[in-house]
């Protein structure tokens, strides 16, 4: 305990008064001797005893007054133990979580609006010299400021312009950039606030025990900040989303008729009956359907889309309900259409007869329409070279490469190549009896450090007419290029008899990168890796153990070979290509063509803002970089020759079960990060108070004084009586 007044507590030696005249009157009275005295002796003897006790309860009692005075002219303050804080400046992060669960409106209205008026009054109350640093949680940690700021009232006009309605909260990433903030402010009086709504999913996604973590963070620390919980929101129990969409992720052409596969969930205790689910491509209504969901039930609805002009497109699908979350009914896809795909089939053994080259079969199947002389177009465009002709002009016209038998290629054909993927193309390499497997093995694979994800082995199968042919493995396919083939309808891959193929070798160390970056598309049944896919730089390299002719395998001859090739193709074309689908949070790129100077586009964002982005030169190329896709919606960006590119930042939709963290729950949480738990920004506010002032209990001392002043005269009255 402490007091504000200090020098008057000294006036509690006043009860030396009293006390003072109590001894003076003691040694002032005389004896006198009389003649009754002898009557009264009995008297006198059987009441001495209770006359002194009588006074000196009432000389405590007159003690205590003047006492109990000073302490309350003095201000008692309580101050558990510890030193007051005062006026000291605060060192203050608050995070404030704004995904689009904050938009969830109930009785009491918005989660947001209540959690930007707690965070208002919390930075309000700072006090003078205080440095504020607020980060939002919403689809990727993000500061409000650049850097922490001394001005409430800036913080607090800013905080009122904000929206939510951003992705889902990473609160793992969220709380570390928090901590790293602290770490570099100035005050020795630091906090962290948290308000959030406490969804279960925002939590046990960023760890399993994310209070553990948090406390070691916290100790781990110089100066240990003050942490505070403070919830929003009340748990709600309907809710309808719309989880994802599924399209093809091939490259798709004009006219080309391809279907959207929406994913629908009520997350409600209540069945829906006839909701409305509307499909619109490039924002006009297309199609309408008609749903029912039971409680906590999913559907699925199929629409048809086609698009009659090339370039970047936008799917939208809707449902149509009155719950209490709208930024969640709706869920967008962007698509580019292709006018036509460069291949480039480089045929490694001609011959002048028909279908006995390398590349005939597959010259036909991606050029169906130009072959069979039907009156449709072609999405692919295919030119036939020999080894001989391949050099970099050609592949400056070209999208994707398919490198079919080739023996070797020279030196300065091998590095124009690796630029062509590294700069974004595609290439197929597919296998055959003209392979220089030494040159391959040391040259395009290096162990894991050239093109190829892994190297070409010796034969295996019917070679020589020995041995036996094998199968493709009958499997689920989660592959963009081969899910096609899930459908039953689409053909049965493992039906193609491979006679011959080389055995794909994979890095010597299963750790090193490019053994962690390849995948297996397809095998067959003795074990072996019939495709092999990976990524190299910014293009890709797809490894084909068999031939792409009738050689080695009946493929060709089997239905599902013009689509099998086809989906190939087209993926890897379209995987070249920086993807227009993303999460929020992760940027959006794009890549034009070298230019003299660097380019300026314009993007505008879901919430209608206009931004202007710059690119940057690399390599043979312009990149243009935009970070600011935390809000889930389509980002238009609208170059100098007026092409529109789409891209769409979505969010998943664990957040959309708008339950929230039961009181057990939350005070788990807060003991394991050893943090306070408050209801409301007035609570906080009194405990920031007893922290800086302490408790002042000066009104239950003069409560105490008054009740000491009337005993006081109560017990002189009475012992007065007695006496008489």
């Amino acid at each position: 305990m402490t007091f504000l007044n200090s020098a008057l507590a000294f006036g509690a030696a006043a009860f030396l008064i009293p006390l003072a005249i109590h001894i003076f009157n003691r040694s002032r009275f005389k004896t006198v001797e009389w003649g009754a005295m002898h009557l009264l002796e009995s008297v006198i003897k059987v009441n001495h005893k209770r006359f002194q006790l009588d006074q000196i309860i009432l000389l405590i009692v007159r003690c205590a007054i003047p006492i109990l005075l000073a302490l309350c002219l003095a201000r008692p303050v309580l101050t558990g133990a510890r030193l007051l804080e005062g006026d000291t400046p605060l060192s203050l992060v608050i995070l404030l979580d704004n995904s689009y669960s904050m938009d969830t409106v109930d009785e009491s209205g918005s989660r947001f609006n209540a959690a930007v008026e707690s965070a208002t009054a919390i930075v309000n109350a700072a006090g003078r010299g205080s440095e504020v640093a607020v980060i939002l949680t919403g689809g990727r940690p993000t500061p409000l400021f650049d850097q922490p700021v001394f001005d409430a009232e800036t913080v607090s006009r800013r905080l009122k312009s904000l929206q939510a309605g951003f992705g889902a909260s990473d609160m793992r990433a969220s709380l570390n950039e928090a901590m790293a903030t602290l770490s570099g402010m100035k005050n020795a009086r630091r906090e962290l606030v948290v308000i959030s709504d406490f969804q279960p999913a925002d939590w046990t996604a960023a760890n399993t025990d994310p209070g553990a973590a948090i406390r070691q963070q916290v100790s781990a620390m110089e100066i240990k900040p003050e942490l505070t919980l403070l919830p929003i929101g009340r748990p709600v129990l309907e809710n309808i989303a719309v989880e994802s969409l599924e399209f093809p992720q091939r490259a798709l052409g004009i006219g080309q008729q391809f279907f959207v596969r929406a994913n629908i969930r009520n997350f409600g205790l209540s069945p829906v009956e006839n909701a409305r689910v509307v499909l619109k491509l490039d924002g006009a209504e297309s199609t309408v359907s008609q749903i029912a969901l039971t409680a906590g039930g999913t559907t699925q609805t199929l629409f048809p889309c086609r698009f009659e002009k090339p370039g970047s497109h936008v799917i939208e699908v809707e449902v149509v309900a009155d719950d209490p979350l709208k930024d969640d009914n709706r869920f967008a896809a962007a698509v580019t259409l292709w006018d036509s795909i460069n291949v480039l089939l480089v045929d490694g053994d001609p011959s002048g007869a028909a279908l006995q080259s390398e590349t005939d079969y597959l010259s036909i199947a991606l050029t169906p329409f130009t072959f069979g002389r039907v009156r449709l177009s072609d999405l692919v465009a295919t030119q036939t070279i020999q080894t001989k002709d391949l050099n970099e002009e050609r592949l400056k016209a070209t999208r994707v490469v398919v490198l079919a038998n080739v023996a070797k290629l020279e030196p300065p054909q091998l590095a124009a190549l690796d630029l062509f993927v590294q700069d974004g193309g595609a290439l197929l390499v597919a296998a055959g009896n003209r392979l220089d497997l030494a040159w391959y093995r040391d040259q395009m694979f290096a162990n894991g450090n050239g093109l190829l994800p892994a190297a070409f082995g010796e034969p295996r199968g019917r070679v020589n007419e020995t041995g036996t042919s094998s199968h493709i493995v009958t499997q689920h396919f989660d592959h963009a290029a081969i899910e096609f083939f899930n459908e039953p309808a689409n053909g049965n891959l493992s039906v193609a008899d491979i006679r011959q193929w080389h055995e794909l070798s994979l890095p010597e160390s299963s750790s090193s990168a490019a053994a962690a970056a390849a995948s297996t598309l397809l095998r067959l049944e003795n074990g072996d890796p019939l495709l092999i896919e990976r990524r190299r730089g910014d293009g890709v390299v797809m490894q084909l153990a068999t031939t792409c002719d009738a050689d080695w395998t009946d493929l060709p001859m089997r239905p599902f070979y013009v689509p099998l090739m086809q989906q190939l193709i087209t993926t890897m074309a379209s995987e070249a290509t920086p993807p227009r689908n993303i999460s929020t949070g992760d940027p959006a790129v794009t890549i034009f063509p070298a230019t003299d100077a660097p380019l300026t586009l314009s993007v505008v964002t879901p919430d209608g803002s206009r931004r202007t982005v710059q690119t940057v030169a690399q390599g043979k190329t312009q990149l243009a970089r935009f970070d600011a896709t935390q809000r889930p919606g389509i980002y238009a960006v609208n170059t100098p020759s007026a092409e529109t590119i789409h891209f769409v930042a979505e969010t998943s939709r664990e957040e959309s079960n708008l339950g929230t963290m039961d009181q057990p729950a939350l005070v788990l949480l807060a003991d394991g990060m050893g943090a306070a738990l408050i209801k409301t920004s007035a609570e906080y506010l009194e405990q920031d108070r007893l922290r800086r002032h302490g408790q002042e209990i000066w009104k239950l001392v003069l409560v105490g004084l008054l009740v000491f002043m009337l005993l006081e005269l109560v017990l002189q009255q009475r012992f007065a009586r007695v006496r008489v």
